[in-house]
């Protein structure tokens, strides 16, 4: 998600604008009051809004069986059993993301971050439909989110690359807005998660990562 959120900054604010805030990004990077605000606000905001994602993720999945469809699903993760593991697993892959850029940002090699922003999302991906199909804990479904994914990265970095794609298109190019436009991500997100492990047979398929080959 931070990727797209980057992609969508870019679009919005355009490409000379962008560049202008990057050089002041650059600047303010040298603040250590900076860097820990900037790091405390990343990690809330990943951890905030990983519920709604799930909640967008159980409406596909509901729409999917032709069950009742209903708005307040999607803040079903705000609460019950799953929220704990949705928010630490989130604040993990974030504060994850956050550390190695800011390393390579202090080695002046910032232009690798773009490729860590990648590989985090990419590999973590179905981390989110693991852990509230698959009821697994934060820990098992990241772990078992790589290890998926690393089967065939390629054809998922597509995927995933299309829906960044239609964002865009449906945002700026048909102008129907970012509301109705950002569903698309964890609408894919689902779409992966069903084809590579199905929900039907997700339970048995997810416990056996790890202790053979699925």
């Amino acid at each position: 998600m931070i990727v797209l959120y980057s992609f969508l900054f870019l679009f919005i604010y355009g490409i000379n604008d962008f560049a202008d805030f990057a050089v002041e990004m650059n600047e303010m990077k040298l603040d250590s009051t900076y860097l820990i605000g900037n790091l405390i606000l990343s990690v809330v905001f990943a951890s905030l809004t990983a519920p709604l994602n799930a909640g967008f993720i159980k409406i596909c999945f509901l729409a999917k069986r032709n069950e009742p469809l209903n708005v307040s699903t999607i803040f079903d993760y705000y609460k019950g059993k799953y929220f704990k593991d949705i928010v630490i697993g989130s604040a993990i892959i974030a504060l994850g993301t956050l550390i190695l850029t800011g390393l390579f940002d202090f080695l002046a090699l910032s232009f690798i971050n773009i490729i860590i922003h990648i590989i985090f999302s990419l590999f973590t991906v179905l981390f989110i439909p693991i852990v509230i199909f698959g009821n697994q804990s934060f820990g098992e479904a990241i772990e078992k989110s790589i290890k998926l994914v690393a089967k065939q990265p390629i054809h998922i970095f597509v995927a995933l690359l299309i829906a960044i794609v239609v964002i865009m298109l449906g945002l700026i190019g048909l102008c129907i807005g970012i509301l109705f436009t950002l569903p698309f991500w964890p609408a894919m997100t689902f779409v992966l998660y069903d084809n590579i492990i199905g929900i039907e047979e997700e339970e048995n398929i997810i416990d056996q990562i790890g202790s053979s080959e699925v």
